[in-house]
């Protein structure tokens, strides 16, 4: 089966995406320890009251009223119509908030000023595209001092990729979509300062996630944690990871 475009993967996503209002309360106030990628993501946004945020590549909306709810004036883009549709009205559904701007366009061409946001969350939305077109736009629309929180998928171990392959390839893949590799993650990080970065999600529980509900796997997370804090050498094995990038200048 040929991979989808962009596009088409979102019209696809939009399908057989259920809208649930959002539980703000597990990213009002994060523990920096935490063992969820997206927890994390949002303990290094830190305080965005009053600040403007960029929600990049949105899709159906998770992410926004946990953001409205920290007190950030929220922008948000997707490249897909139907998401965008889907984020609205996640966002009407989710009390008391009000959707805030949303915006159908490429993260290549954002319609918005030069230095016009505080900060940009970009959670699982590199891995699809060139990035360092996409970190040049994201650096022409951040104000002096902004920073992006980014949080991808990658594979570094050579061995963990030979496994994956002993699994059914995934479904609704587009053209351009991988994990990052070692050297994507530099292009990420390069002209950029790293304030912060940390890696999640072990294979096993990677696999464990496709058959567990997100309850369930609300007890298994705390083991993913504590084994990267106690065995440092399982660190390549990780397959999420998530940083903070400081504007230089």
């Amino acid at each position: 089966m040929p991979a989808l475009t962009e596009i088409e993967r979102g019209r696809k996503e939009a399908t057989h995406t259920v809208v649930q209002p959002t539980d703000v309360k597990p990213y009002l106030n994060p523990d920096p320890d935490t063992s969820i990628g997206l927890r994390y993501a949002f303990y290094l946004l830190g305080d965005v009251r009053g600040k403007t945020v960029l929600d990049l590549g949105c899709g159906s909306g998770e992410n926004i009223a946990p953001l409205l709810a920290r007190g950030a004036r929220v922008i948000a883009v997707d490249l897909s119509e139907e998401l965008v549709k889907l984020a609205r009205k996640r966002i009407e559904i989710t009390k008391p908030f009000v959707p805030p701007p949303l915006m159908v366009g490429s993260a290549y061409d954002i319609a918005l000023a030069d230095e016009s946001v505080d900060a940009i969350l970009c959670a699982s939305l590199l891995h699809h595209l060139d990035i360092p077109r996409a970190m040049g736009e994201m650096r022409r629309l951040l104000k002096p001092g902004g920073f992006i929180v980014v949080k991808e998928p990658v594979r570094f171990s050579k061995s963990a990729a030979t496994l994956r392959r002993l699994f059914p390839a995934q479904k609704d893949v587009s053209e351009d979509e991988h994990p990052l590799t070692k050297a994507e993650l530099e292009q990420v990080k390069a002209g950029w300062i790293v304030t912060g970065e940390r890696v999640f999600r072990l294979p096993i529980i990677a696999l464990l996630m496709k058959f567990l509900s997100e309850k369930r796997m609300l007890r298994v997370w705390p083991l993913d944690g504590w084994l990267l804090r106690k065995f440092r050498w399982l660190e390549p094995f990780a397959t999420g990871r998530v940083l903070k990038l400081e504007k230089i200048g």
